[in-house]
C-alpha cells in the first residue's frame, strides 16, 4: 500500500513539475513571448496536433528549482545547477495542492488538464489541475510536454478557459478557464483556439489554494518572478508541487 501511494505521489509531482516548468525559463525576460495573445473573432479552431506556444502575464516569467534557504524577504533556489536569489514581496502568496474533484471546477475557473492521445478518440485526461484566479494566464496555450524517463510520451499540455462539456478527444494537458465541467469532457479556450479533452471517471483532480506552508531546504518549488531594479528578480507567488 505504501509503495502504491509513493508511486502515485511521484507521478503527480512529475506532472505538476511539467505543468509549471516546461515553458518557463529560469530568470525573467519581459518580451512579446510572455505577453498573452488576444483572441479574435476570426481565429481558426485548433487542429488535432496544432501547437499553440504558451504565454504568461505581461512581464512575468518563472523559476523552478530546489530550495537552498528561505526567509520572509528572499528565497534562494538551485536552478539548472546554479544558485538563484529571488527577492520576495510583502504580498507573497504560497500555493499548495490538495486532492479535489471535478465538482469543484466552477464556471470560468482557470484549470490545467494533463492528457494522453488516444487512437481515433479525443485526448484523455490523466490529471486535472484547478488553479486559483491569481495564476490565471499561466502558460496559456497548447503544447507537447517532454517525455518522462519512465514514459514513452509526455503527452500534451493546454492552458485556457473551459467553455463547454462534450465527449472527449485524444490526450493532452490543458490549463485554462473552465465554463463547464463534468465527468465526461472539458472544452478549453486559449488564445482564440479551443480543445476538448475526455475526463474518464476517477481521473485525479488537484486544487491549488493559498497556504501557510513555508518552503524548506531541498523542496522543489516554482516562483513566478518579474525583473526588478539592477536586474534583480522579484517573486510574488510560490507554488509547491
Amino acid at each position: 500500500m505504501r509503495t502504491q501511494f509513493n508511486t502515485k505521489w511521484q507521478l503527480r509531482s512529475t506532472l505538476l513539475a511539467a505543468v509549471f516548468a516546461f515553458t518557463l525559463a529560469v530568470g525573467c525576460t519581459s518580451s512579446e513571448s510572455n505577453t498573452p495573445s488576444k483572441a479574435t473573432t476570426d481565429s481558426k479552431p485548433t487542429v488535432a496536433d496544432e501547437i499553440v506556444p504558451p504565454t504568461n502575464p505581461d512581464g512575468f516569467s518563472g523559476a523552478i528549482g530546489n530550495v537552498v534557504k528561505f526567509s520572509a524577504k528572499e528565497v534562494e533556489i538551485t536552478a539548472n545547477d546554479k544558485p538563484l536569489l529571488i527577492k520576495l514581496t510583502d504580498s507573497l502568496h504560497i500555493f499548495s495542492p490538495s486532492p479535489s474533484s471535478l465538482a469543484n471546477v466552477k464556471s470560468s475557473a482557470y484549470i490545467g488538464v494533463v492528457s494522453k492521445k488516444q487512437t481515433d478518440q479525443p485526448d484523455q485526461a490523466v490529471q486535472v489541475l484547478i488553479l486559483p484566479e491569481e495564476l490565471r494566464g499561466l502558460n496559456e496555450g497548447s503544447f507537447m510536454l517532454p517525455a518522462d524517463k519512465d514514459a514513452e510520451s509526455g503527452g500534451r499540455m493546454t492552458n485556457g478557459s473551459a467553455s463547454d462539456i462534450a465527449n472527449s478527444a485524444p490526450s493532452r494537458m490543458s490549463n485554462g478557464s473552465v465554463s463547464e465541467a463534468d465527468t465526461t469532457s472539458l472544452t478549453l479556450q486559449f488564445q482564440g483556439h479551443s480543445r476538448t479533452v475526455s475526463v474518464p471517471p476517477n481521473t485525479p483532480v488537484v486544487e491549488y489554494k493559498v497556504s501557510g506552508r513555508k518552503p524548506v531546504p531541498g523542496e522543489k518549488i516554482f516562483v513566478l518572478v518579474k525583473k526588478g531594479d539592477h536586474d534583480s528578480l522579484v517573486g510574488s507567488k510560490i507554488v509547491f508541487f
